[in-house]
């Protein structure tokens, strides 16, 4: 299997896989309880604070598809230890969640081996937040490690899409209500939209061109380890689906 092929298989299994851990209502409970700010704020304060105690417009920069005012409110509420201590406690709130997801999944050491590569080997030109999440601590189990690296391979392709969105000039509401609806526009900020839905040929275009951004990102591992990783990739969201644990 050819890398841009790779990139286009793995991209909705990683992207839905990758959030369960932000929507699961544990996560918001412990975040709390780690020091964060209540609700949606402890998202964007763990998801973010990967990065450290960045300013808030790297934020802003960093969450392309949230309104932004939204997101300069939840970065600055109160919390009672630092940006980068929230960024570190959400990472480990990952691992915990996916020891949960993926409990008993025989291909977890081979899954976290295979994005491993991926991860250490993918340029982080202006993808500072997936730098941000790769270089979160590893745990030492397989199955909290291969989650943790599903999560930063979701991240990964999400800076490869904002650029992709930036270099289309596509507005950011407009591409969140056409791929996701309104209710979930709503989820991301954006309260009193001003944007119809994104054309459906924009949306192609730039899902396209994420495809060629994200395609390198799978150079580093040969024809039949990228056909293993798809499997696995697979294989794990089936396996944790079979939990009952999915947010959806």
């Amino acid at each position: 299997m050819d890398a841009r092929t790779t990139a286009q298989e793995v991209a909705e299994p990683i992207n839905g896989f990758g959030a369960w851990f932000m929507l699961d209502p544990t996560t918001f409970a412990r975040s709390v309880e780690a020091g964060m700010s209540t609700g949606w704020a402890s998202h964007t304060q763990g998801r973010i604070g990967v990065m450290g105690d960045v300013d808030v417009e790297v934020a802003v920069a960093n969450m392309m598809f949230f309104d932004p005012d939204y997101i300069r409110d939840n970065w600055n509420r109160p919390m009672s230890i630092s940006k980068a201590e929230a960024g570190a406690a959400y990472a480990a709130i990952c691992v915990d969640q996916g020891r949960r997801y993926l409990a008993g999944f025989d291909g977890a050491t081979r899954l976290a081996e295979l994005l491993g590569r991926v991860v250490d080997d993918a340029d982080d030109t202006d993808a500072a937040l997936f730098a941000g999440w790769r270089d979160a601590a590893r745990p030492d189990d397989a199955e909290g490690r291969a989650y943790l690296l599903v999560a930063t391979t979701r991240e990964l392709r999400g800076c490869r899409h904002m650029e992709a969105a930036r270099t289309a000039e596509g507005d950011p509401e407009a591409m969140t209500l056409g791929r996701s609806g309104l209710a979930w526009a709503g989820i991301h900020g954006f309260r009193n939209l001003h944007a119809d839905p994104a054309p459906a040929a924009l949306a192609e275009a730039i899902e396209a061109a994420t495809d060629d951004l994200d395609a390198p990102n799978y150079e580093c591992l040969t024809d039949a380890e990228r056909a293993e990783l798809v499997d696995l990739v697979e294989a794990a969201v089936a396996h944790a689906e079979a939990t009952g644990l999915s947010p959806f």
